[in-house]
C-alpha cells in the first residue's frame, strides 16, 4: 500500500531537511502520528534503496533496525522519534559509564542487518536512535554516498566512511560494503569511547554537526581528498591507557575494524559482534585472590629481610661515611640546579610572550591579506570586465590593466622568499596570465601560462580552478593571429586536454560543452588551413550539433541561445567565470553557411536539415531579444519550412516535432505581444496538438513531454492574464504532472535533473501565484512551499547562482505574504 502523495496529506509539519530529502510529521490512515520522509530523486538510488529495505522487512524487522511502515520509490513512513532520542544530541556527553554498552548495542544492530545481507553504508550519530530500554534503532541505510546517484550533498556520514567507499561508492555492493560498515562502526565506537575521531580529529571535528544540529550546511566536500587525508594518518592513538585486560582486548578489536586496508578488517559485523561477546565473558581476577597473593609475597620479603639484616648492619657504617661526602656535593648541585631552573623559567616566559605576540601579528596579517585578496579579486574582475551588466563601467581599461600588471609583478618580487605565500603567489600568476590575454599579447600569455602551471604544480588545485585554467588555455589558442602557426595547433591540443580532464559532474556541464564546441569550431579553421577539408567539416558539424543540443535542453530560457557559442572571434577579452560568451548569432551565421554548403551536396540529409533549423530558430530567438520582430519572423519561417519538409516524409520524427512546437510557441509569443490573442492561442493549440500526437507513438522521447509541458504552461499563463484563472490553473497543473513524471522516470534522457528541477520550481511559482489570485490560499501555500524546497536544494548544490537565490527569495516573500 502506498502512502498518500505529499501534496494530498491533510495535515503535515516539516520537521527537518537531510542530504537526501525532507522529513514531515503527519498522521497515517489510523490517525497515529508518524514521520514521512520524502526523498529527492537525484539524491538516491531508488531501486537499490527499495531492494535493501525489502530484504530487511522479510520475516519481520530485525532487532535494532528502524521499521519502515510504508515505502515507495520516493517516500518512507516510519515511527516518529524525538530529536532527544538521536545519538547526535548526546554524542558530546561521551565517554561515560554506559559507553561500552552502547558500542555493544551498535554492533548487535549492525550484525542483525548483515545477517539479512544488507550493508548500512550511511552510519553516523544522526542515524542512530536510542530506545528507553537501552537498545538502539538504526535508520537511513543505503542513502548518501551510494552508487548511481546524480547529486550528493555533504553529510557527516563521510567522516565515518573508509577510503574505498569515499573513492568508489560502487564498493557498497558486494562483500566490501560489509567491511566498510565495520570501519564506520570502528570510527563511531572510537568517538563514543574517547570523544574524538580516531584520525584527522581536528579537521573532522570542525565540519561535524554540533550537538544541537543534525547536519552542517554550506560544506563542499572533496571525498577523494578526505580519503587521502585518512590514508596519510594510518596511526591510531588512544588518549589514555587501558584499565584492564578486557579493555585491552576491546581496543584491539576496534583497531582491527579501523584498519585502512580492507582485507585486514573482519568480514562483517556478525564476526565483530561474536568477538565482543567472547571478550565480555572474560572474568577479571577477584580482589580477594589478589590480596592473598600480596600477603604471601610480603611474608617472603620479610624472611629475606631477616636473613639480610646482619649484612646490612655491617655495611651501614661505611655507607654513613660516604653519605656525608655525597650530601655536601648534593647541596652544591641543588644550588646550581636552582639557578639554572630560574634562568630557564625566565627564558620560557619571554619565549611564550614573544610567541603570543607573533601569533597575534600573524593572525592580523593573514586577516588583512585575506581581505586584501578579496578586494583585489573584485577589482581584478572589475578591471577585466567589459560590458558586464552587474558592474558599472570603468574608463581607461588599458591603463588599468597596465597598473594591475605592475602591482602583481611587484607583489611577486617582494614575496619571493616567503614560503607561506606560495598559494597567493600562484594565484597572482593566473591573474598575470589573464591580464596578458586581455591585452591580446599571445607570446606573453603563453609564457605566463607555463609559469602559472609550474607555480601550481605542488599545490592543491580544486575543480573550479582547473576549469579556470582550462578556459585560459582555450582563450590563448583563440588569441593566436594565424591559423597556420604551429603554436596555434599545439595550443588547441593543450586546451582540449585540459577541458576534457574536467569532471562534468563537478562543474556546469552546459558551460563545459559550450567551451568544447567553441574549441571544435575554431580548431576546424586550423585543420582546414592544413588542407584536410573533410575533417574540418566534420568537426564544424560536431560543434554545431553540440550547441544545438545545449540550446534544446534549456528551451525555457530563450536568452541562453544568445550566449551559446560565444568565443570572442576578434578579441581576447576575458570574463572571469565566463558569465557571458558573446553573441551566438555570429557563430550561428558561420555554421549556417557551412550547413547550406553541405545541404547542396546532400539535400536529403535529415540530420543536416535539423541542425540548420536549429540555427534559424536560435537566430529568431536572438532577434526577438534584440527587438527585431521582422528578422525573427523571417528566420522562424525559414526553420518552419525545413521542418515541414522533414515531417512530410517523417511525421513521427520527435526531434523535428519538438523543434516545430518550439517555433509555434515563439510565434504565439510574438502574436500575443502584437495583441493577436486568438491567433496566439491557435499557435499554442497547434504546437500542443502535434506534440500530443507524437507523445502517443513509439518514437516518443522525454523532450516531447518537456516541450509539451512548457507550451501548456505558456498557454495557461496567457489565458490567466485574460482573467480565466480556473483554466490557467488546470493547464499548469497538467504541465506539472508531465514534469513530475519526467523526474521519476529512470529512463529519462531529456533535460538534465537540475534543469528539470528549475523548470518545475518556476512552474510551481506561477501555479502558486494563480491560486493566490483565485483565492485558493492553502493550495497557493503548498505550491510556494514546494517551489521553495526545490530552490533551496538547487541553491545548496550551486551556491553561487544568482538565478537560484533570486527565485528562492521571491518564493519566500510570497509565502510570507500568504501567512
Amino acid at each position: 500500500m502506498e502512502p498518500l502523495p505529499t501534496n494530498q496529506i491533510p495535515s503535515r509539519k516539516k520537521i527537518g531537511d537531510g542530504g537526501c530529502g525532507t522529513v514531515y510529521q503527519t498522521e497515517n490512515k489510523n490517525g497515529r502520528t508518524v514521520a514521512l520522509k520524502v526523498f529527492e530523486p537525484k539524491s538516491i538510488n531508488s531501486p537499490l534503496l527499495q531492494e535493501m529495505t525489502k530484504r530487511l522487512a522479510v520475516g519481520g524487522w530485525p532487532e535494532g533496525v528502524m521499521p519502515v511502515e510504508f515505502q515507495s520509490s520516493l517516500r518512507w513512513t516510519m515511527p516518529l522519534l524525538s530529536e532527544r532520542q538521536c545519538l547526535q544530541s548526546t554524542i558530546h556527553k561521551h565517554p561515560r559509564k554506559d559507553s561500552w554498552a552502547l558500542v555493544n548495542s551498535l554492533a548487535q544492530s549492525l550484525a542483525a542487518m548483515h545477517e539479512r545481507e544488507v550493508a548500512h553504508g550511511n552510519l553516523k550519530p544522526g542515524n542512530v536512535f536510542l530506545k528507553e530500554d537501552g537498545g538502539i534503532l538504526l535508520s537511513d541505510w543505503a542513502l548518501g554516498n551510494m552508487p548511481g546517484i546524480t547529486s550528493f550533498n555533504f553529510t557527516d556520514a563521510v567522516l565515518y566512511q573508509p577510503p574505498e567507499q569515499l573513492q568508489t561508492p560502487e564498493s557498497y555492493r558486494g562483500p566490501i560494503g560489509f567491511r566498510s560498515d565495520v570501519f564506520a562502526f570502528g570510527v563511531l565506537s572510537f568517538r563514543i569511547l574517547t570523544g574524538r575521531f580516531p584520525r584527522c580529529h581536528e579537521t573532522f571535528n570542525v565540519v561535524a554537526p554540533k550537538a544541537d544540529e543534525t547536519r552542517k550546511d554550506g560544506i563542499q566536500a572533496d571525498l577523494k581528498k578526505v580519503s587521502r587525508n585518512l590514508e596519510a594518518h594510518p596511526e591510531l592513538r588512544w588518549p589514555a591507557p587501558a584499565k584492564n585486560d578486557k579493555e585491552t582486548r576491546h581496543r584491539d578489536l576496534i583497531e582491527q575494524c579501523l584498519s585502512l586496508k580492507v582485507e585486514q578488517r573482519p568480514i562483517s559485523m556478525v564476526k565483530v559482534f561474536n568477538a565482543l561477546s567472547l571478550i565480555e565473558k572474560i572474568d577479571l581476577p577477584a580482589a580477594g585472590t589478589k590480596a592473598k597473593g600480596l600477603l604471601a609475597g610480603m611474608v617472603l620479603i620479610a624472611a629475606a629481610v631477616l636473613v639480610m639484616g646482619f649484612f646490612w648492619q655491617h655495611s651501614v657504617q661505611v655507607l654513613n661515611n660516604e653519605l656525608s661526602v655525597s650530601k655536601a656535593k648534593l647541596r652544591e648541585a641543588e644550588v646550581e640546579l636552582s639557578n639554572l631552573v630560574a634562568t630557564k623559567d625566565g627564558a620560557e616566559t619571554k619565549l611564550t610572550a614573544i610567541q603570543a605576540t607573533l601569533s597575534r601579528e600573524r593572525k592580523l596579517a593573514v586577516s588583512k591579506l585575506q581581505g586584501s585578496r578579496m578586494i583585489g579579486d573584485r577589482l581584478f574582475a572589475w578591471a577585466m570586465e567589459n560590458g558586464n551588466s552587474r558592474l558599472p563601467p570603468l574608463d581607461a581599461r588599458e591603463l588599468r590593466l597596465k597598473r594591475l600588471e605592475q602591482y602583481f609583478e611587484e607583489f611577486l618580487s617582494s614575496t619571493v622568499d616567503i614560503k607561506e605565500l606560495a598559494g597567493e603567489r600562484a594565484n597572482v600568476r593566473i591573474q598575470l596570465l589573464e591580464v596578458a590575454l586581455a591585452v591580446g599579447d599571445a607570446p606573453l600569455a603563453s609564457r605566463r601560462l607555463q609559469e602559472a602551471l609550474i607555480a601550481w604544480k605542488d599545490l592543491p588545485m580544486d575543480t573550479e580552478l582547473r576549469f579556470r585554467m582550462a578556459t585560459n588555455s582555450l582563450l590563448l589558442a583563440l588569441l593566436r593571429p594565424a591559423v597556420s602557426d604551429p603554436e596555434t595547433k599545439t595550443d588547441f591540443i593543450g586546451a582540449r586536454q585540459a577541458l576534457e580532464a574536467i569532471p562534468k559532474v563537478e562543474v556546469d556541464a552546459d558551460r563545459l560543452q559550450q567551451l568544447l564546441a567553441i574549441l571544435d569550431f575554431h580548431e576546424a579553421k586550423v585543420i582546414a588551413a592544413s588542407g584536410d577539408n573533410t575533417k574540418a567539416m566534420e568537426q564544424l558539424l560536431r560543434a554545431t550539433q553540440t550547441l544545438n543540443k545545449i540550446a534544446d535542453s534549456r528551451p525555457e530560457l530563450a536568452i541562453l541561445r544568445s550566449e551559446l557559442a560565444a568565443c570572442y572571434l576578434s578579441s581576447a577579452t576575458i570574463l572571469e567565470g565566463m558569465g557571458s560568451l558573446g553573441d551566438a548569432r555570429e557563430v550561428r551565421a558561420l555554421a549556417t553557411i557551412e550547413l547550406l554548403q553541405l545541404l547542396k551536396n546532400d539535400p536529403t540529409n535529415t540530420s543536416l536539415r535539423l541542425d540548420l533549423a536549429g540555427c534559424y530558430t536560435a537566430a529568431a530567438e536572438s532577434a526577438i531579444l534584440a527587438g527585431d520582430i521582422g528578422a525573427a519572423e523571417n528566420n522562424a519561417n525559414q526553420a518552419l519550412t525545413l521542418l515541414d519538409q522533414i515531417l512530410l516524409s517523417q511525421p513521427d520524427n520527435a526531434e523535428a516535432v519538438t523543434k516545430k512546437a518550439s517555433l509555434l510557441g515563439l510565434r504565439a509569443g510574438v502574436q500575443r505581444d502584437k495583441g493577436l490573442a486568438i491567433e496566439a492561442i491557435t499557435s499554442y493549440n497547434e504546437g500542443i496538438r502535434i506534440l500530443e500526437a507524437v507523445k502517443g507513438s513509439a518514437t516518443h522521447h522525454a523532450m516531447v513531454s518537456f516541450r509539451l509541458a512548457l507550451l501548456l504552461w505558456q498557454k495557461g499563463r496567457m489565458i490567466g492574464m485574460a482573467g480565466n484563472r480556473a483554466s490557467e490553473i488546470a493547464l499548469i497543473q497538467r504541465a506539472r504532472g508531465l514534469l513530475d513524471n519526467l523526474g521519476t522516470d529512470p529512463s529519462n534522457i531529456g533535460p538534465r535533473p537540475d534543469q528539470l528541477q528549475s523548470s518545475s520550481a518556476y512552474l510551481l511559482g506561477d501555479l502558486g501565484h494563480a491560486m493566490q489570485l483565485n483565492t485558493q490560499k492553502e493550495e497557493a501555500i503548498n505550491a510556494f512551499t514546494d517551489a521553495t524546497t526545490i530552490w533551496q536544494n538547487l541553491s545548496t548544490s550551486r551556491p553561487q547562482s544568482e538565478e537560484y537565490m533570486d527565485a528562492l527569495s521571491w518564493c519566500r516573500q510570497r509565502l510570507a505574504e500568504l501567512k
